[in-house]
């Protein structure tokens, strides 16, 4: 069994900011939330549902990133039998790699999110086991002899990470020459980067600052730290097309936010809300992109 709790800030291990501790604390108070209260059409997803053409179901959309990842493994250039989930969730993204392709013989997630873990552990399939592990680890911090792997990808992940700089030296380290590591997950715009309006800045801060997002930055600045840690972009392709913005649902918390106001800060569900509709409001100011980023190590 791995650690029951992540390691997060301590004695020997700063964590500038609290970012760490803030994120590992969101998910905490909110997995169960998310799990009882979102729409994820039976699958567990905490990642956000992508409409590709010819997608019908609510399931296959809240699955369509995860085949995404799939078709990557399919096109590694290197053979892959291991794969690394750096923020993994309840773990649906590997049981759906871990029936979509059946040749894969381990399966690692890796989440701040002690709850996640066990939650995680509970919803492995009937006698695979052995296919499966999860462990609370921050995945900057990870051990390359423990954690090794042939393929890596983060969903919605790598935006909570301290830092580019500090996630790609950490999956760097635990890809062969050849690996890849892909990432889906929100970009700022490069006109977001560059200097905004207060308005606009100011709702980029609701959406970066309630969503636990130190590491949402421009894609420009994602690529200089990859090539930074010795990784090439190979792959880029934008899935905001396939996001399904101003549905009922986001109108109705879009009033409510508005009514509620700062009377939502301070309180990790009330700043969850506030984050959503800010996240929303970005998509269709312009300010944030959902892109898919493939990198390999060199």
């Amino acid at each position: 069994m791995e650690a029951e709790t992540a390691p997060g800030a301590g004695p020997g291990r700063p964590d500038p900011g609290g970012a760490v501790a803030a994120v590992r604390a969101y998910y905490e108070r909110n997995t169960r939330r998310f799990l009882r209260w979102g729409r994820d059409g039976g699958t567990a997803n905490l990642h956000a549902a992508l409409w590709p053409p010819g997608t019908k179901r609510l399931s296959q959309a809240m699955q369509a990133a995860n085949e995404l990842i799939a078709r990557e493994i399919e096109d590694s250039p290197v053979p892959v039998g291991r794969v690394l989930d750096l923020g993994c969730g309840v773990g649906a993204s590997l049981f759906y790699l871990g029936r979509r392709l059946p040749a894969l013989v381990s399966l690692t997630g890796v989440t701040l999110s002690p709850s996640q873990v066990r939650l995680a552990r509970r919803f492995i399939p009937p006698g695979a086991a052995a296919r499966f592990r999860f462990a609370a680890a921050d995945f900057t911090e990870l051990d390359p002899g423990r954690f090794a792997c042939d393929f890596a990808f983060a969903i919605e992940a790598f935006a909570h990470a301290p830092g580019a700089p500090a996630f790609f030296r950490a999956a760097a380290r635990l890809l062969p020459p050849g690996g890849r590591l892909a990432l889906i997950d929100d970009v700022l715009e490069e006109r977001a980067a560059t200097g905004l309006d207060p308005a606009a800045a100011a709702l980029l801060d609701t959406y970066r600052r309630c969503w636990r997002l130190p590491a949402l930055t421009a894609e420009g600045a994602i690529v200089q730290a990859a090539v930074a840690a010795g990784m090439r972009r190979v792959r880029r392709r934008d899935l905001t097309p396939w996001l399904r913005l101003r549905r009922p649902r986001d109108r109705a918390i879009a009033l409510f936010v508005r009514l509620a106001g700062p009377r939502l800060l301070g309180t990790l569900y009330g700043e969850m809300l506030l984050g959503g509709d800010a996240k929303q409001r970005c998509y269709r100011a312009g300010l944030t992109a959902y892109r898919l980023l493939v990198f390999e190590a060199s």
